[in-house]
């Protein structure tokens, strides 16, 4: 009996979901193969903020790096809001701790205004740390984060990140296994194509 109603209820927020994602009949689903007017408005913005690791002996740093954004090529969606893939490259480099973070975070975008939107959104990624000892392991990454972008009139953004991530815990040569968990805040200068 409960996996019935498990099922209808699943089934029944299928059709609700499918139905508001069809309501705008702007859902498309593989834009980048089947929509001719699909467009990945491509974005290249400097990114420097500050990191600030739960771990103690980390001291809280300038993180800098790189940020590729363009629009979802999997689906578009209805109405005003979208999907962006955020491609970022980052790094953190203080007191003989080297941290190198690769990461995708897709945003969920909501105009404010014109010029002014907020996105929201997961990630994932890999990060490289090397400890002060000189041992260096790739640790797994998610995220969650969010967002503001200003859209000036000649294609220049300014932008602020919030992100939280966890990691994986490893031992560096310690035999003791932690993590490098993290609050970045992040501000952007960049050129939107």
């Amino acid at each position: 009996m409960k996996k019935v109603s498990k099922l209808k209820n699943i089934l029944l927020a299928m059709a609700v979901l499918s139905t508001a994602s069809f309501a705008g009949d702007e859902f498309k689903f593989l834009p980048i193969f089947l929509d001719d007017n699909w467009d990945a408005k491509v974005e290249v913005a400097a990114v420097i903020g500050s990191t600030n690791f739960d771990r103690d002996g980390i001291n809280s740093g300038v993180n800098y790096g790189l940020d590729l954004s363009f629009e979802c090529p999997v689906f578009t969606l209805a109405g005003k809001h979208h999907i962006r893939q955020q491609l970022t490259l980052s790094r953190y480099d203080k007191n003989d701790y080297e941290v190198t973070v690769i990461e995708m975070n897709p945003y969920y975008f909501f105009d404010i205004s014109k010029d002014l939107t907020l996105g929201v959104g997961p990630g994932i990624g890999a990060m490289n740390a090397k400890m002060p000892n000189g041992n260096d392991e790739w640790l797994f990454t998610v995220q969650s984060g969010a967002g503001l972008k200003y859209y000036m009139d000649n294609n220049i953004l300014i932008g602020a990140d919030i992100r939280y991530q966890w990691t994986a815990e490893k031992s560096f040569g310690t035999g003791v296994k932690q993590d490098l968990d993290n609050m970045r805040v992040l501000l952007k200068v960049g050129y939107a194509y």
